[in-house]
């Protein structure tokens, strides 16, 4: 049978599907996919008012790019179609809005398949209609996320299905059938705080855990039969976490921060001996024989944090002790090494790699060997484990909406075929993923985060809080990040981000009234420019990061340089000419400096481990940063020019520097001591240290602490983590 088309004609304009191709009077117009997909989707939705956010989300899924990228294709496709965005017979602007798609459209011919483009769907003509042409009614078909470009050619009279190669935003994941199929969910505890890492017993009939009671994080066991009750495990204040059971389900396995390293403990509590003085989220081998561990221990507790940063990497260690073995190196694969997890055979590992912006998932052999890529991505991956027949991974993935995922493997590591959805938990991540032996149901920590901007009063002399912590957002929003005072003191610009969709820039006054949105999918680290007036933030535009500048009286975007650059994080200074950020520099994460209007980076630290995150003096002449000791960090300093660093800070916990006062000498930083973060402040002349807030929950977190030009607030990010085990019963 001869493969029939769609043909769709408004005017003298006719958009042949088959061949994806759009032709005026039959001379063909010149445009490029993204352009044809936005006008299938405009077809689609004719007549409607069509919001920007809604076309950024359809037709880019949840790719970082910026508004004006569909600026660019819309006045691409006015160009083509020869409209006028002054008297639109076609695409009518809706100001502040978005689009509509005015023209009468036909329908020409008939298929035997249902064509697709990227995003938008088209649907069959019904019964009723002839191969005449017909009106397409209006907002009939919705867009749809991930789906294939996917065209019917004629070839040899087999219909051939050209798909293009997906990158689920570089996971080669494609949604699939219903199966396999969540038949129901089920809540396990009900903490109002944070029950984290579920471990699954041998015998499937109970779940160790680790949760936060008495202020600190302990092990429990809770059988899974009607009316059971926790059983405490571990009862010593150490912040214990990461259970893993032995194959015998006889003892626990498990890491503890403040005391550090591997310990073992029998399954229902008693005396625990530490096997290793180094290393974090351990694994038994389904043998018996082995713990795999990563050296870098879990510093964040948030709903996203990753597993690991570099230069954490794997090794494995005999179950009774003994000397450990390396099985990872720095730097291969690119990123720190985390999540640590067994194949059933006990002859691979599984395991996620971060680096700020991209993670990985991977799997090697315990001797170190076959190293294998699995998937890779923008996004976010989480917490692989292995189905109990070896033949599939199940994960978790964040961006935009949080969703689990199922996903052939091979034995020797490699993906095979496509993945399947098994569900989207919407706003709340499904974190630390554990699968019991019938492999049909799956625990999880179901985390939510309750994220706003704080703000606390100092006292300009001394520098002492004098007042209590206070909100200046409260909403649902899933999270507000990256504050930063106008030069006069009586303004913020922070990001904002959505579950389910991209980010944008906001600003509000000093106290957080009069809060308003300057930007739609345009967000990043903010920066006030000189001149006051305007913001400067990284972001995507096409495939390359440039600075974009928005005038935060009339939002208006555009590109301020030619220059481009290498990440989305860092800091501009505050003459407008320098960028600061994090290089990776052979495995390890150092300080360099970009000129803003073009020229080669300039790397100024030279640590082989983590020296990252800087922020400029008021004057420019100092970067303050974050510096990694062993598994704590300092605040340091260095001329932004380069030099020798200079340590502020030596505690045990985290000191992440957020910003300077305007007298040069107060760094305001985000510090986790014994195992709670609060906001201090440090002083470079003296190095002596102020703590500014009081919180003693240890999953609350703190973060980007910021100074007020005037010396009297200080603003912040402050998040907090809740969840819950929850489980998953599969068909």
């Amino acid at each position: 049978m001869a493969d029939k088309c769609y043909y769709f004609q408004f005017d003298n304009v006719q958009v042949d599907l088959q061949s994806f191709k759009v032709s005026k009077d039959g001379t063909p117009v010149s445009l490029e996919p993204k352009a044809i997909e936005v006008l299938v989707f405009f077809i689609n939705n004719q007549g409607r008012l069509i919001e920007k956010n809604e076309l950024l989300d359809a037709i880019w899924n949840d790719s970082f790019v910026t508004p004006n990228a569909l600026t660019r294709v819309i006045a691409q496709l006015r160009k083509g179609l020869g409209d006028d965005v002054k008297e639109a017979r076609y695409i009518e602007t809706v100001p502040t809005r978005g689009y509509r798609f005015i023209p009468d459209v036909r329908k020409l011919g008939a298929a035997n398949e249902q064509a697709m483009t990227g995003h938008a769907e088209l649907s069959s003509p019904s019964s009723e209609q002839t191969a005449a042409a017909s009106t397409i009614p209006t907002g009939k078909i919705t867009s749809t996320k991930f789906h294939l470009p996917i065209f019917p050619v004629a070839a040899g009279g087999v219909v051939v299905l050209i798909i293009s190669f997906l990158t689920f935003l570089g996971l080669r994941m494609w949604p699939t059938s219903a199966k396999p199929r969540v038949l129901k969910t089920v809540q396990v505890t009900s903490s109002p705080l944070m029950d984290m890492y579920p471990a699954f017993s041998p015998d499937g009939q109970s779940l160790a855990y680790c949760a936060v009671r008495n202020g600190s994080f302990e092990l429990f066991v809770r059988p899974l039969t009607l009316g059971s009750r926790e059983v405490q495990v571990t009862s010593d204040g150490a912040q214990n976490m990461q259970p893993t059971w032995s194959p015998d389900g006889k003892q626990i396995a498990y890491h503890s921060r403040q005391r550090g390293g591997i310990w073992v403990i029998p399954a229902l509590g008693g005396v625990a001996r530490q096997i290793v003085d180094v290393g974090a989220d351990p694994a038994w081998s389904p043998d018996g024989k082995w713990l795999v561990y990563q050296t870098e221990g879990p510093v964040d507790l948030n709903q996203t944090a990753f597993a690991a940063m570099p230069p954490s990497t794997l090794w494995v260690i005999p179950a009774q002790g003994g000397a450990p073995t390396q099985v990872t190196h720095v730097e291969n694969p690119v990123g720190g090494h985390g999540a640590p997890a067994w194949s059933p055979d006990s002859k691979r590992i599984i395991f996620v790699t971060y680096m700020l912006g991209r993670s990985e998932i991977w799997s090697v052999t315990a001797e170190g060997k076959n190293l294998k890529q699995f998937s890779s991505g923008p996004i976010n991956f989480y917490d692989p484990v292995y189905s109990p027949d070896g033949n599939y991974v199940f994960l978790t993935t964040g961006a935009g909406n949080f969703q689990v995922w199922r996903k052939r493997i091979s034995p020797t590591g490699e993906s095979v075929g496509e993945a399947e959805e098994l569900a989207n938990t919407g706003a709340a991540l499904a974190r630390y993923l554990t699968i019991a032996p019938d492999g049909k149901h799956l625990a999880y920590s179901s985390l939510m985060l309750s994220n706003n901007l704080g703000s606390v009063s100092i006292s300009p002399e001394s520098g002492k809080s004098i007042s209590s912590p206070a909100l200046l957002t409260q909403d649902t929003n899933r999270r507000k990040t990256s504050p930063v005072f106008s030069l006069d003191g009586k303004q913020i610009v922070y990001s904002q981000w959505r579950a389910g969709a991209g980010g944008e820039l906001w600003i509000m006054n000093a106290d957080g009234a009069n809060p308003r949105q300057l930007t739609a999918g345009l967000a990043g680290l903010p920066n006030w420019m000189p001149d006051g007036k305007s913001i400067a933030v990284i972001a995507r535009e096409a495939e390359m990061l440039k600075m974009w500048e928005i005038d935060v009286q009339t939002g208006k975007q555009r590109v301020m340089a030619n220059q481009t650059f290498p990440i989305a994080l860092g800091r501009v200074s505050p003459n407008g000419k320098s960028f600061a950020f994090n290089a990776n520099t052979n495995g390890a994460v150092n300080i360099a400096t970009l000129p803003i209007e073009g020229g080669p980076a300039r790397q100024i630290t030279f640590s082989r481990d983590l020296m990252g995150f800087p922020c400029w003096s008021p004057d420019g002449q100092w970067l303050a940063f974050q510096v990694k000791r062993g598994g704590s960090t300092d605040v340091a300093v260095i001329p932004s020019e380069g030099g020798t660093p200079e340590y502020l800070t030596n505690n045990e916990g985290q000191s992440w520097p957020g910003g300077w006062a305007a007298d040069q000498d107060r760094i305001a930083f985000a510090g986790q001591r014994n195992g709670i973060w609060n906001v201090y402040w440090v002083s470079r002349r003296t190095k002596i240290q102020t703590q500014v807030t009081n919180y003693t929950k240890p999953n609350i977190y703190v973060r980007y602490p910021v100074w007020s030009p005037r010396g009297d607030q200080i603003v912040y990010e402050i998040g907090e983590t809740t969840g819950n085990i929850w489980l998953l019963e599969l068909n």
